[in-house]
């Protein structure tokens, strides 16, 4: 049998070579008896549409690109795979592209997805150099969303938790416990890790308390996924060693629950920890994380849905919807009153 072709699924339907076009296309209107003999009609002859003739057509190829920053972070790898249920679902095919923290590697991706004609473009998470997506945004018209990535001053669709509000709300419940001696764990590397840190330290001030230099601990994500910490080894060995660690994202608190435990420190016995993110690894580990709960795939599915919208052509769209995180009591903190 030769390739089955539009006009015979016409002839078994009983329909006109648009209706079946619309029918393919979800557009326009048509009957629900007259979908279902077309859909009847398809099944029937296993009829596979040309793919590539539809969208010289419709001028979309039902592509969305998606761009995250790090796979290996199960953060964006949760991210990533509720992404591409919501598209998949709604009939698209998604290109996934891990731009390794890199603005180089991200803006050459995006340059890649304009040539692959994609209908969007979705951007999860955060880089400290905007430019890729500014020199992106000023030259094409390609839909684009933001998702847990902000770019100030630039009418850019974003869809973002309230960081700063996290971070106290993370010192407040501290504080609640009785720790007042708590460091901040970080890379300071994204945007949203120096504003949680902003929300921490601003919750000390409003007490009139003082957080020490030595209380902050920096160091570079790859010595992060090195899995080592030599400055918080230090603080640890310190006689006034903090009673509490709040790392700047679950990952990194993974990461201080291991070199605690290797140097025979109890959580939450001898020094409490809280993480930020809530994924799915902090309910499991042991002791089970005390972090902040950033709802990544109701971020992920506004996200999605406002691409979708802007790319049939709805151009009347908030720029900036902002989300409230939660802070999730488990194991790894306990009451020093």
């Amino acid at each position: 049998m030769g390739k089955i072709t539009i006009n015979e699924i016409a002839k078994i339907a009983n329909v006109s070579k648009s209706t079946i076009s619309r029918v393919l296309n979800k557009s326009g209107t048509v009957s629900t008896k007259t979908k279902k003999a077309v859909l009847d009609a398809i099944d029937a002859l296993d009829y596979k549409p040309n793919e590539i003739a539809r969208s010289l057509a419709t001028k979309r190829t039902r592509t969305i690109g998606l761009i995250i920053q790090d796979v290996r972070n199960l953060y964006y790898a949760q991210a990533c795979w509720h992404t591409e249920r919501i598209l998949r679902k709604m009939g698209y095919t998604t290109i996934i592209c891990n731009a390794d923290n890199d603005p180089v590697v991200e803006e050459s991706f995006l340059t890649g997805l304009k040539y692959r004609n994609v209908d969007g473009i979705l951007c999860i998470g955060i880089q400290e150099d905007a430019t890729s997506i500014l020199n992106f945004k000023s030259k094409e018209e390609i839909p684009l969303v933001l998702v847990d990535r902000m770019v100030k001053g630039y009418p850019i669709p974003a869809v973002n938790l309230d960081n700063e509000y996290g971070g106290r709300l993370v010192a407040d419940y501290l504080f609640s416990l009785g720790h007042t001696n708590i460091a901040f764990i970080t890379s300071d590397f994204t945007e949203a890790e120096r504003t949680r840190f902003e929300g921490f330290r601003a919750a000390f001030q409003a007490r009139n308390l003082h957080l020490e230099d030595r209380c902050i601990i920096k160091q570079s994500e790859e010595l992060w996924h090195q899995g080592t910490c030599e400055p918080l080894v230090r603080l640890l060995r310190e006689s006034d060693r903090p009673t509490a660690l709040f790392a700047s994202n679950d990952y990194k608190a993974l990461r201080v629950l291991r070199i605690l435990r290797q140097h025979n420190i109890s959580v939450p016995g001898d020094i409490s920890v809280v993480g930020y993110d809530d994924i799915e690894t902090a309910s499991i580990v042991h002791p089970a994380l005390t972090t902040v709960h950033q709802p990544i795939d109701k971020m992920v599915e506004l996200g999605t849905r406002r691409l979708l919208k802007l790319i049939d052509g709805e151009r009347e769209i908030d720029e900036q919807q902002v989300l409230q995180p939660l802070l999730v009591e488990r194991e790894s903190t306990r009451s020093l009153c």
